[in-house]
């Protein structure tokens, strides 16, 4: 068993992480902070995992007791699989996105919107992904050698990596959307919506495969494909509302905070990525390190305006306008300049 985790730390580990730097690496504008990116990896990992797992087994033990049933009897597993697992491995998955909301809505302010909910989810689900396949995939290991570790390696981690991810993504954008509304019925509404998604989803997947064996997986196996396919449309469509704050919040400071140029810039998907990597290698990391924090300081203000047009208000936003705008205007004194 030893071998078998080794190995998969080893070939999943790389995968997962690559995964997560893809889901964080698609919030153009407003990327969340690695430190809270890590830490919602790292709830997912360990204590969505912990927690998931044991409320779960919890529950069948207790059904078994009840019932006089064996544990390992076929309609418990059953039940457990498609039932008890989704439900609570999605629970304690939601926990940590309801942590960074409850945070955010504290004063940390990292979480705006329904993009920031779907990476936050999405990291957490990978997290989750990363420890559960170490252990199916050492599993396999012991009982079928490495071809039995070879096969479900590529079953669960290549092939339906993203799973986890697109679950707790849905109830990450119910999170999100409830930040940017006023409805406290829909404030709660929506975080629960989001879960329901989340159960469903992991539902179907365990329950093909249960009920209809093989062609349940095959079946299972392109319906993941398509939902990985829609995740990603739903993040460009997410992004690209961002965007659109951006330019509408930024708009009105052009000739006085910012030039034209820069608003172009800021605003772009790609562009002033790849002209800050320029900057990086020509000029060195103090000038790419400029050009960066001016940039996502204009940005945090088109959120923070973006807040203020929601209805939010209170001496916490106002401090931090007043702290975004003081650090503009000396990225702007400096002649720190990103229209280039």
């Amino acid at each position: 068993m030893l071998v078998g985790v080794i190995l998969g730390v080893i070939f999943v580990t790389p995968l997962v992480v690559l995964y997560a730097l893809i889901i964080r690496w698609s919030d153009r504008f407003e990327p969340e902070p690695w430190w809270l990116v890590t830490l919602a990896f790292l709830y997912g990992a360990l204590f969505a995992t912990v927690g998931g797992g044991v409320s779960s087994g919890a529950i069948e033990s207790v059904l078994a007791a009840a019932t006089g049933a064996e544990e390992k009897a076929p309609w418990l597993q059953d039940l457990g699989a498609t039932v008890l697992a989704p439900v609570f491995e999605e629970g304690a998955k939601g926990v940590g996105v309801a942590l960074i909301a409850l945070a955010s809505a504290l004063g940390l302010k990292e979480l705006d919107g329904p993009l920031d909910g779907a990476i936050y989810g999405g990291i957490i689900g990978l997290g989750f992904t990363l420890t559960e396949d170490i252990l199916y995939v050492a599993s396999a290991y012991a009982e079928g050698g490495f071809v039995g570790f070879a096969f479900l390696l590529f079953l669960r981690t290549v092939v339906l990596g993203l799973s986890h991810c697109t679950f707790t993504a849905c109830t990450g954008i119910g999170f999100g959307l409830a930040v940017e509304l006023r409805s406290w019925p829909l404030k709660l509404l929506f975080p629960v919506m989001g879960y329901g998604a989340a159960v469903m989803m992991h539902a179907m997947h365990n329950g093909l495969p249960t009920f209809f064996g093989g062609g349940g997986v095959v079946l299972m196996i392109l319906i993941s494909l398509v939902i990985d396919v829609l995740f990603f449309v739903i993040l460009a469509l997410l992004v690209t509302r961002d965007r659109a704050i951006v330019i509408r919040e930024l708009l009105g400071e052009v000739g006085g905070l910012l030039h034209p140029r820069e608003l172009q810039l800021v605003s772009s998907y790609f562009e002033l990525g790849i002209k800050n990597t320029t900057i990086l290698f020509s000029k060195g990391w103090r000038h790419f390190s400029f050009r960066r924090r001016k940039q996502l300081a204009l940005v945090d203000l088109a959120f923070v305006k973006a807040r203020r047009r929601r209805g939010e208000n209170g001496a916490d936003l106002d401090v931090r306008e007043r702290e975004l705008r003081a650090a503009i205007h000396l990225a702007n004194r400096r002649g720190i300049w990103i229209g280039t």
